[in-house]
């Protein structure tokens, strides 16, 4: 179940002034491995003593540093963290000074890099998660302000700005929630009743149609356009049909969203910020790929992904090459478990499909060669890395036409492969007519890219398009599922709503 917290819980008490606990005090906590413990939660006693021992015990949590740290701790929301998770609730001085130390590291490495890794419980995972130096961020905020050293730590992308945008305006559509609709027949234009009526009002309160009442509601051609613009953003075949697919996304309920965009603000902060200006990013989840270049969104393009049993891994690698007119290599399990069976039915399928079987490593290999039937189509873009995944064409065009494009062993099947190669190499040599010509030719041809291009690729079920429309999609490789697990795991007994307590004065 999903709790979204409210605003009371993000507040303290007015802070008091109070005297700053003798060094000695912290230093016995410490040296007798009595570390306190944060309601439930087991202070890290090992970095505490790195942490104070290089300061000679001396308290660093004056009242104005408390401020500070609390100011960040109001923000937590935004971020989609919980306040409560970082609360502080003993009293005693020096317990409480460390309580607080131990805090403030843990929610600066919740901004820095995320709670959990996701490379611990994911296995197809490539991206380390950012680094973080507890002692390097404690110095800092000693140094200087508390509350400006931790929102720095956090990412600053654009998107994931966008996403803490959204969630605040999910988070104000849960309090009142949107109305469920009732299992019914398929919804569609000229449809009468109340069915019709409760659609509309689900559509209005999350903003896809207006408001308006009539006598005997009808489901008109603006009620239609309002389901269209519902099916985009959740990857659902655009009908204007309120069909089970429909019903069932209508159906998740705002608190649910706020969740799901939780998630992926989690899974934003556990990735390396991204720099590169000129980068493809590939989101998984959606099916879908942007090439940037200059820090700027030039080629938008639909693509073909892993199927739920061969996921498309996360990772980020560099595109070094482009193939013209490539030879497929095809993988020893594609060959035993699809097409070893396919040639032993049919003595011709080889030769239709243009195979050959060469020696490759001292073994023999199942190959396609070059030519329209070849798997890999007639481009392929090189992306070395551990998976062994790289983004190409392909013969069958007509699976980009459907809306779900969960179909591939795990590489990138790109819609326009053509105008993404004339991107990419942006040379007057390689026009548009000149790839023609390159694929014409029959040749295999390798073409250097000018410099090493970032390729990410990633999975956001949660998103923001640019003129800020919330997208939303299924869960399709579950893991959404196996990160709210892993967090579930990784937190601390329920506590009570509030962060840090306030100091006793007497």
């Amino acid at each position: 179940m999903v709790v979204l917290l409210s605003s009371a819980a993000a507040k303290l008490a007015p802070a008091q002034s109070s005297a700053l606990p003798d060094s000695a005090s912290i230093r016995s906590i410490l040296e007798s491995g009595r570390a306190p413990t944060a309601d439930g939660h087991a202070v890290d006693g090992k970095l505490l003593v790195a942490l104070y021992a290089p300061r000679q015990y001396q308290p660093v949590w004056t009242d104005s540093r408390q401020q500070s740290f609390q100011r960040a701790l109001d923000q937590a929301e935004a971020q989609g963290l919980d306040p409560v998770d970082y609360a502080v609730g003993t009293r005693d001085p020096a317990a409480r000074e460390l309580s607080l130390t131990d805090a403030f590291i843990r929610y600066a490495r919740a901004l820095a890099q995320g709670r959990v890794p996701p490379a611990s419980f994911e296995k197809d995972w490539y991206i380390d998660s950012p680094g973080f130096d507890p002692a390097k961020a404690f110095e800092a905020a000693i140094a200087g302000d508390v509350a400006t050293v931790l929102v720095g730590l956090a990412p600053h992308e654009t998107a994931y700005e966008r996403l803490q945008l959204v969630l605040a305006h999910y988070r104000a559509l849960a309090k009142t929630g949107w109305p469920v609709l009732a299992a019914s027949s398929i919804l569609r234009a000229g449809v009468r009743g109340e069915p019709v009526q409760r659609l509309r009002e689900r559509l209005t309160a999350e903003g896809y149609a207006a408001s308006g009442t009539r006598e005997e509601p009808i489901y008109d051609k603006p009620l239609a356009e309002a389901v269209a613009r519902f099916q985009a953003t959740h990857g659902i075949a655009v009908s204007g049909v309120t069909d089970a697919e429909t019903r069932t996304a209508l159906n998740v309920t705002a608190a649910e969203r706020v969740h799901q965009i939780v998630l992926n603000l989690e899974r934003w902060r556990s990735l390396p910020r991204i720099e590169a200006a000129s980068r493809i990013e590939v989101n998984v989840a959606a099916a879908t790929a942007v090439l940037y270049q200059d820090g700027q969104a030039v080629e938008t393009s639909r693509v073909i992904v892993g199927s739920l049993i061969h996921h498309t891994p996360v990772l980020r690698a560099e595109m070094q090459s482009i193939l013209f007119n490539p030879s497929w290599y095809v993988p020893h399990s594609i060959y035993v478990k699809e097409l070893r069976p396919a040639i032993e039915r049919d003595p011709l399928y080889m030769e239709r499909g243009g195979y050959v079987f060469r020696e490759v490593n001292g073994a023999s290999q199942l190959v396609q060669l070059p030519g329209p039937k070849n798997a890999l189509g007639q481009i392929k873009f090189e992306i070395p890395n551990p998976a062994d995944v790289y983004m190409h064409d392909t013969p069958d065009r007509k699976y980009f036409a459907r809306a779900k494009r969960f179909l591939s062993h795990g590489c990138v099947r790109v819609e326009g492969p053509k105008e993404l190669a004339r991107l990419l190499l942006h040379s007057p040599n390689w026009s548009s007519a000149a790839i023609d010509a390159a694929i014409a030719s029959g040749k295999t041809e390798r073409v250097m890219l000018a410099q090493p291009l970032p390729v990410y690729l990633l999975y956001w079920t949660a998103f923001v398009d640019p003129d800020g429309t919330a997208e939303f999609r299924d869960d399709v490789y579950g893991r959404d599922r196996r990160l709210d697990q892993a967090l579930a795991a990784y937190a601390t007994p329920p506590r009570v709503a509030g962060a840090i307590a306030p100091s006793c004065t007497g």
